[in-house]
This record gives C-alpha cells, sequence and structure tokens, in this order.
C-alpha cells in the first residue's frame, strides 16, 4: 500500500513538471509572438517596411519597353534603385525594369519637381505650399506649410528638409524624421536667402544660401547638427554662386559656378578643384560615386569639356566633346550624356565605353540599376549598359 502511495505521489510529481514546462514553453511562445509583433509594429513606422513592400512591388515581368507616351508632357526621368521615376505634367509614374507599370500617382502642380531617396519619392511645387511623400506602394503622407516650399531633399534614412518662405525672416529650413511628425529642427534666417541642403552621413545638414553684402554678391555654407542650436561650421564665397551640395565618397562636396570645394563631415576644407575660368554650363550629382560637371561655351568655341570629379584624393578627368551637350546624368562610377542626339556612357577615368544613337529625337535620359534610359516624344526606352 505505501509502495501504490509512493508511485502515485511521484506520478503527480512529475505531472507538476510536465504541465510547469508546458506553461513555460507557452508563455516563452507568447513572449516571441509579442516581441515580433511589438518588432513589426515598430517595423512599419520606419522605411525598412517601405523597402521590404517596394522589394514586393518590383518584381514581375512586364511587357518590356519600350512604354508608350502620348498626350503628356515628361518634366523628369530618374532611376531609383531597380526602378524608374517618370514625371509628367499629370503624373508619377514608376515602372520596374521590364516595364511593369507598378504605380501612378496624379498631381495638380503647375511645375513639379521630384526628388527621391531608396525608397521614397517627394512631389513639390516652388509655388505651391503642399509636398506629397511617396513609395513605390503608397502615398505616406501629404504635407501642408504656411509658405511655398522653394526646396526639398530626403536623406538615404528618409530625414526631410524643406525650404520654405517666410513673412519675417528671408528664408526658413525645417528638419523632419522619417516619421514626417513635428519637425526636429528649425533655422529661420534674417541674413540670407535660404535655397539648397544636403544631408551628412552623421545626420547633420549643410545649407546653401546667398546675400548682398556691402554691394557684393556672397554665398554661404552653414553646417548644422540637428541636436544643436548653434552651427559647427560657416564658409562664405564672395562673387560665387553656390549651385549645388551633395554629400559623397563621405565628404561634402559644393559646387559653385568657379569652383568645387571638398570638406570633411567636421566642416574642415579638404581640397578645391578650380574650373579655370571655364562657365560652368550643366552638372549631376546623386551623391555616389562621382558628380559630371559640362564647362565651357559652346557657342563660342564648338566644344565643351565633361569634367568627372570623384572623391578629393583621386584624381578627377576630363574629356574635350565637339558638341553641345543637351542632358547628363550619372550612377555609380558612370556617366550619361545627351550630345547632339547620341548618347555616350563614360566610366570615371573619362573613358568612353558605349554609344547609343536612336533613330528618333530623344529629350531626356536617365542613368541607373544596369540600363540607360531615354525618353522620346513618344515613348520611354531602354538599353543595357555593356
Amino acid at each position: 500500500m505505501g509502495q501504490l502511495e509512493d508511485i502515485e505521489r511521484l506520478r503527480k510529481k512529475r505531472n507538476r513538471r510536465q504541465n510547469f514546462k508546458r506553461l513555460g514553453v507557452f508563455l516563452l511562445i507568447l513572449a516571441i509572438f509579442f516581441a515580433g509583433w511589438f518588432g513589426w509594429e515598430k517595423v512599419k513606422q520606419t522605411s525598412l517596411a517601405e523597402q521590404l513592400a517596394g522589394g514586393f512591388a518590383e518584381l514581375g515581368s512586364g511587357s518590356g519597353y519600350p512604354v508608350e507616351f502620348s498626350g503628356v508632357t515628361v518634366r523628369q526621368v530618374q532611376t531609383m534603385g531597380n526602378t524608374l521615376l517618370v514625371l509628367t505634367d499629370t503624373h508619377l509614374h514608376i515602372y520596374n525594369k521590364n516595364g511593369k507599370l507598378l504605380r501612378e500617382v496624379s498631381h495638380d502642380y503647375s511645375n513639379p519637381v521630384m526628388k527621391c531617396s531608396s525608397s521614397r519619392i517627394i512631389l513639390y511645387d516652388p509655388a505651391s505650399k503642399t509636398m506629397r511623400v511617396e513609395s513605390k506602394t503608397k502615398t505616406i503622407k501629404e504635407m501642408v506649410f504656411e509658405e511655398p516650399v522653394l526646396f526639398a531633399a530626403l536623406s538615404k534614412q528618409n530625414d526631410l528638409a524643406v525650404i520654405t518662405n517666410t513673412q519675417r525672416f528671408l528664408g526658413q529650413l525645417e528638419v523632419y524624421n522619417s516619421l514626417l511628425q513635428e519637425p526636429v529642427f528649425s533655422w529661420k534666417s534674417a541674413e540670407s536667402y535660404l535655397y539648397g541642403a544636403a544631408f551628412l552621413q552623421d545626420g547633420s545638414i549643410a545649407v546653401s544660401s546667398v546675400q548682398v553684402y556691402g554691394g557684393d554678391l556672397v554665398s554661404g555654407l552653414t553646417m548644422y547638427r540637428l541636436n544643436e542650436e548653434t552651427p559647427f561650421a560657416q564658409k562664405q564665397y564672395a562673387d560665387e554662386i553656390i549651385h549645388d551640395i551633395s554629400f559623397q565618397n563621405g565628404e561634402l562636396q559644393v559646387l559653385t559656378d568657379q569652383n568645387a570645394y571638398y570638406y570633411s563631415e567636421s566642416g574642415k576644407e579638404k581640397a578645391i578643384v578650380s574650373f579655370q575660368n571655364e562657365p560652368l554650363r550643366m552638372f549631376r550629382s546623386r551623391g555616389e560615386k562621382i558628380s559630371a560637371l559640362v564647362l565651357g561655351d559652346y557657342r563660342e568655341f564648338k566644344s565643351v569639356k565633361l569634367s568627372l570629379l570623384g572623391a578629393c584624393d583621386q584624381p578627377g578627368s576630363s574629356v574635350s566633346l565637339r558638341s553641345q551637350v543637351d542632358a547628363i546624368d550619372v550612377s555609380d562610377s558612370r556617366a550619361a550624356l545627351l550630345s547632339g542626339n547620341r548618347i555616350e556612357i563614360y566610366n570615371a577615368a573619362g573613358e568612353l565605353t558605349q554609344q547609343i544613337t536612336p533613330n528618333t529625337e530623344v529629350l531626356f535620359l536617365a542613368l541607373g540599376n544596369g540600363y540607360v534610359y531615354y525618353v522620346t516624344p513618344d515613348a520611354v526606352c531602354q538599353e543595357p549598359l555593356s
């Protein structure tokens, strides 16, 4: 009898241990579930979810290029990762590399401007107080400002910088993080007109400005950290106009009408490349590995110079061209230019690697994801890079 009681007691003890184990496993699964759910809810608020959704949206075969257009005016063409963005006077069209239409977004801007990061697109009009923030799959937000948007830029992390007019100041800069709620940084300029901005890799921002001082035109570069009220670097350029600022190769590149300046992220000057009194006619810089500049006066000398600039410690390259350049784009370490209805592809060393001669007029071109895209009056065409 006593033996049976011992066996029963052992059986109950073993059952309790098994129940505790089952309960522990259940609680662990529940914790993993809630952790995953909470993590996904956080992910849905970030650009990572947009990138995943955009990556899935890019899949699928299309009817291929050329993609026909009719009855619209193309304003901009730009590659965005493995997709092509075509902005017309009425819509933004997003295609994958197979010509599949991923999304079509209507707009009512008279003079639309398009900028993009790897996962977001902004649309605005310098005469409008609204801005649309789009992804490859949906509208992220429509933002409304008190004054017209003069300039806007996205960082790689989808931070947003917006320059607007302001009633009491000469310009206002507001910076938003990827959630696009309240500004995380704001600067009102009382001395200079603000007109350009670029994010640095560490999250700080560089802003271009212009003012008249003592009868002279003076451009300025101001660099801010978003958690500080005073700038950590300021530069002035007398009788020079800043045309572009971009962050590439780990440094800030500032293009004026006379020189290219290079700065570290701390604002220290690293190098200056002079244009040797040759006028800057056209440029393209996308914050990748090279910038492409067209220097010279074709009408006077019947030639221009294509200048390819990389990092400040790398020798640049230049190519003399005997025809006028009508459009230019860069991607990675290559540049594409439209010259006399002929598309020419150059590497960073200035070597001509490919020529394309369409049998119809070319209006725009874009370079990226292993292809060169070009717009004719009736279609968007695609050619693989060799």
